[in-house]
C-alpha cells in the first residue's frame, strides 16, 4: 500500500510542478472551506495538494488511483510536504467503495505488530490509518479490530467526529477512554472530550471530564478550557471556513502582499542607483592617496561642499580620524555618515583568504561542518579588480527590517544601496586584502560573540564605518553565482532576480559551529531570498567629481 511505487513515474512531475509555484488566491480560498487545521502553512499546503488533485485528474487519474498516489505521498513525501489530513480525507470520500480503506486498516494493524517505523514517518501512517478507520465507520464497515486506529492520531478530528457518530455508543465511549489514555496533558484530554461532548456523553466520560476539571489549572488554556466546560455549550464543529482559517487566510494574504513588495527592492534599488548622486568639484576624493594628500584645510572644505549638495537634513560633524586619513563625519536624522574618498578594491575571496581558511580548518579537524565554506568559494570567484568612486556612506546599517519595509525605506530616502563592489570596498576599508572588516585570521565563537556584543564605533575601520558581516545588508546588484562579468567600474550587475546580501552573522546568534561565521567574510555573498524575515540596508550617495 504505502510502498507502491506505479503511480510515481506519472504523478511525480505533476506534484513537483505543483510545489515550485505559489498557491494562487482561488486556491486559498478554497482551501479555507475544507481547512480544519488553520494554521497559515497547513493552509497553504492543502491548496497546493487541491492542485495536485486537480492536475492529476487532468492527466486521466481516476480517484481512486488518486489516493493511492496520496497515500503514497503520506509516507515518500517527494521531497516536500506530503498531503495534509484534510486532503486525505476528502480523497478517501471522494474514491469510490472502502477497499483502499480497509487495505490501510489493514496495513497499520499488521504495522503494530512490526518494528516502528521513524517517529516522522509512523505519525504520518496514523493519521492516514485514523482516516481510513473513519472512512469504514462511516459506511458501517468499521471492524472491532480498527478501532483504535481511530485515536492512534490523537486529535478530535472531524473525520474521526464523523466515524464516532456511526459507531455504538459502547464502542464511542470505549474509543474516546482510549484516546485519554494515549495523552499526557490534562489540557489535552479536556480538549479532547469538550470536542466530542456531544458525541459521547456517558457516566464515565462525565466523570473523567469532572476529575480534569477539579485539579489545578496549569496555563491559560487549562483556564480556557474550564470556563469552556462550565458554560455547557457544545462547540461548534468547524463551520465553513472556521474564523482561524479566515484569519490565517488573511496572514497569507498579506504575507504574498509583502513577498510581492520585497521582490520589489532590486528593481527599485536600480531606479535609485542614477538618481542618488550629488555633483562636486573635488578631484581629491578620487582616491584615498589625493585625499590624505589634500590637508585638514582642504578637506574641510570639502566636506562643507558635500553637506550643502546633500541639503539641509544632513550637517557637518567634523573631521575625525580613525587610524587612517582624517574622515568627515555628518548627521542626518540622528544617523551619523561618513565621507568616504574613491578607489580600488579586489572583489572576492583573495587566494590569501582562502589560505587563511584552509590554515584553520586543519587545525581544527573536529569543527568540520564549520568549513563547509570551501565548498562554495566559487561563489567567491573569480577575484575581480574592481574601482569604486567616493560617496557618503552611513556608519552602521539600519535596524532589521521586514524586507517589504527596507523596500519602503528605500523608496522614501534620498539615497541609495551599495552595489557589491562598493559594500567590500567599504568593509575592507582600502586595505586590500581583509579576511573581515576586522582584520585577518579566522575567528573563533568567543571572540566573535564578544565582538557581537561591543558593536559601535569603537571597532570602526580606516573609513570610520563598522559592522560588516553582523547584519544582512542588501546590495544592488542581481544574484549571480560568481564575480564572471562582474563590472570594473564598480556599478552593480543589473536583471531580474533576487539581489546578493552581505552579512548576517547576528541573525545566527549564538553560533553552532555550523559555518555561521561565514557571513562575517567581506567576500562572502547570499541570495536575498535566504533573508526571509530581516534586511538592514546600509544606505550610500555616490559622489561625482569634476
Amino acid at each position: 500500500m504505502f510502498e507502491d511505487a506505479s503511480f510515481d513515474e506519472r504523478a511525480r512531475p505533476v506534484i513537483l510542478a505543483v510545489h515550485s509555484g505559489t498557491p494562487s488566491e482561488d486556491d486559498l480560498e478554497d482551501a479555507a472551506l475544507i481547512e480544519y487545521d488553520p494554521s497559515p502553512a497547513m493552509l497553504e499546503s492543502t491548496a497546493r495538494w487541491m492542485r495536485i488533485r486537480d492536475d492529476l485528474t487532468a492527466e486521466g487519474f481516476t480517484p481512486t488511483e488518486i489516493l493511492r498516489v496520496f497515500l503514497r505521498a503520506v509516507s515518500l513525501a517527494y521531497d516536500m510536504p506530503g498531503p495534509t489530513t484534510e486532503m486525505l480525507a476528502w480523497m478517501f470520500t471522494e474514491a469510490s467503495g472502502t477497499e483502499v480503506a480497509r487495505e490501510v486498516c489493514e496495513h497499520q494493524i499488521a504495522l503494530g505488530q512490526a518494528p516502528v517505523p521513524p517517529g516522522a514517518r509512523r505519525w504520518h501512517l496514523d493519521r492516514a490509518g485514523a482516516i481510513a478507520a473513519a472512512r469504514l465507520a462511516c459506511d458501517g464497515g468499521l471492524d472491532p479490530r480498527f478501532d483504535r486506529l481511530l485515536v492512534e492520531a490523537i486529535a478530535p478530528l472531524p473525520v474521526v467526529r464523523a466515524a464516532l457518530a456511526a459507531l455504538p455508543m459502547e464502542r464511542r465511549e470505549a474509543l474516546v477512554l482510549s484516546a485519554m489514555d494515549r495523552m499526557n496533558f490534562a489540557a489535552a484530554m479536556l480538549d479532547w472530550l469538550l470536542a466530542t461532548r456531544d458525541l459521547v456523553d456517558t457516566p464515565a466520560v462525565t466523570a473523567a471530564r469532572t476529575r480534569l476539571i477539579a485539579e489545578p489549572p496549569e496555563g491559560d488554556r487549562m483556564r480556557a478550557l474550564i470556563a469552556e466546560e462550565a458554560r455547557g455549550t457544545p462547540r461548534p464543529i468547524h463551520p465553513r471556513p472556521t474564523p482561524a482559517a479566515r484569519e490565517a487566510l488573511q496572514y497569507l494574504r498579506d504575507k504574498r502582499a509583502n513577498e510581492r513588495r520585497a521582490a520589489e527592492l532590486g528593481p527599485l534599488a536600480e531606479r535609485m542607483w542614477e538618481r542618488r548622486v550629488i555633483f562636486v568639484e573635488a578631484p581629491e576624493l578620487r582616491s584615498v592617496a589625493a585625499w590624505e594628500a589634500a590637508g585638514e584645510r582642504r578637506s574641510e572644505q570639502i566636506a562643507a561642499t558635500v553637506v550643502t549638495a546633500l541639503g539641509p537634513e544632513f550637517s557637518l560633524i567634523g573631521l575625525r580620524s580613525f587610524g587612517g586619513p582624517p574622515i568627515a563625519v555628518l548627521s542626518r536624522r540622528g544617523v551619523r555618515f561618513c565621507l568616504v574618498p574613491g578607489g580600488g578594491v579586489d572583489v572576492g575571496l583573495s587566494p590569501e583568504e582562502e589560505a587563511e581558511i584552509r590554515d584553520a580548518a586543519d587545525q581544527r579537524e573536529e569543527w568540520e561542518e564549520d568549513y563547509t565554506l570551501l565548498d562554495k568559494v566559487d561563489l567567491m570567484r573569480p577575484l575581480t579588480h574592481v574601482k569604486v568612486g567616493p560617496m557618503v556612506v552611513a556608519q552602521a546599517p539600519s535596524p532589521p527590517l521586514p524586507p517589504h519595509e527596507a523596500t519602503d525605506e528605500l523608496e522614501k530616502s534620498p539615497l541609495r544601496l551599495p552595489s557589491e563592489a562598493e559594500w567590500e570596498y567599504l568593509a575592507r576599508g582600502g586595505l586590500g586584502h581583509r579576511l573581515t572588516y576586522r582584520g585577518p585570521g579566522v575567528p573563533d565563537s568567543k571572540e566573535w560573540f564578544e565582538a557581537i556584543e561591543a558593536l559601535g564605533v569603537d571597532g570602526a575601520n580606516m573609513f570610520g564605518l563598522y559592522g560588516f558581516g553582523f547584519q544582512p545588508e542588501p546590495c544592488t546588484d542581481v544574484f549571480h553565482p560568481g564575480h564572471d562579468g562582474l563590472p570594473a567600474d564598480g556599478l552593480p550587475r543589473r536583471g531580474a532576480g533576487p539581489r546578493v546580501v552581505k552579512g548576517g552573522a547576528a541573525h545566527c546568534y549564538p553560533w553552532q559551529g555550523c559555518g555561521e561565521w561565514h557571513l562575517l567574510l567581506s567576500a562572502m555573498r547570499t541570495p536575498q531570498t535566504a533573508w526571509e524575515y530581516a534586511l538592514a540596508p546600509r544606505f550610500v550617495i555616490a559622489i561625482r567629481t569634476a
